[in-house]
């Protein structure tokens, strides 16, 4: 008997909860470090792959260096094309029905290519529930910028611009930075929620909100709130160094109210950042163009959550996959009102699988976008470290089970 491999060992995810469970206990993780979600892009076996992010993702199956995923005729899931702007896809709330209960919101889109077309499936479990995605939201005002910034100028390349402060109290700073300083928290510049209330500047509040329902088709939410702290630059405005002018300013500030979106919301938005270059031009963000949206990709590269990286160790195949790309996006926070503790994890990966060229075939192309969101309730039978440590490694064996699929093509 040949021995099973990792991707056959997976299988056992209770044995793989276990797995990452004890990892936590070894590094003595808490609720304020913990193993996955704290991670850190300076331990990433991706981090020297970043820059390389944005061409990846503009490759297309060509047939013979590599191709697409195409499911068995007898798959019950089918791909339809991407949808255009503005559109909600049929959300299949069936596939995911194997994910643990601890996941209360979740929402996978797997995408192929057919005829040079993406197409996708999407997967939910309560995917259309609003509910608060803390940290993991940050990725709207980021994106609605570069939209705003391009519908004026679209020959503006972000990574040409700097942002400073309208009253010229704030020396200007690379977007770049501030952008991957936010994704980080490594706060080499200024706190990652300050970071995140300043890009939501450059848009009014219901505007923006707006400007979300119109990308996602999604018209029940709310996105009116924000991070916790004072924008880093209260009044912010962004000069292009090329063009030697100013080309977006902050918009006026109005009174806050909820951030309540969905995982739906999420995922569409990641994928559609992630696949922009590939997308018809239906179904890509308004205005946005590929050479500033590479900025926001790479910025996504260095979070500090790296469940991605850990799932892709634990299924041994990051020995056989080419032009990787992860990025991602994650959220976390105790809410005293709910009485829980509650992580977020969203992201869009994408890799070339050199497996199938053992047997004499072409490489295969895999790529997903997926936002869970995992909830524990504080009700004192465990300490909060215990319940976060449990809930960090719960998110990173969901992870690695839907990379599973994906890999071992059951979806």
């Amino acid at each position: 008997m040949m021995n099973p491999t990792p991707i056959e060992i997976a299988k056992d995810r209770s044995l793989i909860f276990k797995k990452f469970l004890q990892i936590e206990i070894d590094i003595q993780a808490n609720s304020e470090k913990q193993a996955f979600l704290d991670w850190g892009i300076q331990k990433s076996a991706y981090r020297k792959e970043i820059k390389n992010y944005p061409d990846y993702l503009k490759q297309k199956p060509d047939g013979v260096k590599f191709i697409s995923y195409i499911p068995p005729a007898n798959n019950q899931l089918k791909f339809s094309p991407f949808p255009s702007l503005g559109v909600m896809p049929q959300i299949d709330t069936q596939a995911l029905n194997f994910i643990h209960e601890d996941i209360k919101q979740a929402c996978v889109c797997i995408g192929t290519f057919v005829d040079g077309k993406i197409q996708a499936k999407w997967l939910g479990k309560n995917a259309l529930t609003k509910a608060q995605f803390w940290s993991g939201t940050k990725i709207i005002p980021l994106i609605n910028t570069v939209c705003q910034v391009n519908i004026k100028y679209p020959d503006c390349d972000i990574s040409n611009c700097t942002i400073g402060d309208v009253d010229g109290q704030q020396k200007d700073i690379p977007f770049d930075d501030l952008a991957a300083d936010m994704i980080s928290y490594t706060e080499n510049i200024a706190t990652s929620n300050s970071l995140a209330a300043m890009f939501k500047r450059f848009d009014t509040r219901v505007g923006l909100e707006q400007w979300l329902k119109k990308t996602t088709g999604n018209n029940d939410l709310i996105f009116r709130s924000d991070y916790g702290d004072d924008p880093f630059i209260e009044n912010p405005q962004i000069f292009d160094k090329i063009k030697q002018k100013v080309v977006l300013t902050a918009a006026e500030n109005s009174p806050k109210q909820d951030n309540l979106v969905c995982a739906y919301d999420l995922t569409k938005l990641v994928s559609m950042l992630g696949w922009h270059y590939n997308l018809e031009q239906r179904s890509r963000l308004r205005g946005a163009q590929w050479n500033s949206l590479k900025s926001i990709i790479k910025a996504m590269g260095n979070d500090t959550a790296r469940y991605g990286d850990q799932a892709i160790k634990t299924l041994g195949i990051d020995g056989v996959i080419t032009s990787p790309v992860i990025i991602s996006k994650l959220g976390h926070g105790v809410s005293s009102i709910r009485g829980t503790i509650e992580t977020v994890y969203l992201a869009l990966m994408w890799f070339v699988d050199e497996r199938p060229k053992a047997g004499g075939k072409p490489a295969k192309l895999r790529t997903l976008a997926l936002t869970l969101r995992g909830v524990k309730t504080l009700d004192g039978s465990k300490s909060t470290d215990s319940l976060a440590i449990e809930l960090d490694a719960r998110i990173c064996a969901e992870v690695t089970e839907i990379l599973r699929r994906l890999f071992a093509e059951e979806f």
